[in-house]
């Protein structure tokens, strides 16, 4: 009885585990992670330079950054930063 237990709790946390991987785009080769680097690549060579890397970057931070200033002030303010963060609390 005890060897059933242990294997039936076994397989019920190998299942819980699969389904955690499987929710966590960046554990796969797949996902939008995997889009953002080719995209990366602008001259479809096959690698990414550091301008091209540093220039997906910027774009990323820029359109992050229009996101949380709210008002469009160039600045995030306490209470911007506290919306955002409330947004991402209730996400999870």
């Amino acid at each position: 009885m005890k060897t059933l237990q242990i294997l039936a709790t076994s397989v019920l946390l190998l299942g819980l585990v699969q389904t955690a991987n499987a929710d966590y785009p960046m554990m796969h080769h797949e996902g939008p992670y995997t889009h953002s680097w080719q995209d990366a690549d602008t001259n479809n060579d096959g690698v990414v330079t550091k301008e091209e890397f540093m220039a997906k970057h910027q774009e990323r931070a820029e359109k992050m950054f229009s996101r949380l200033d709210a008002n469009k002030d160039g600045k995030i303010d306490e209470t911007e930063r506290k919306t955002m963060r409330n947004r991402c609390d209730k996400q999870e």
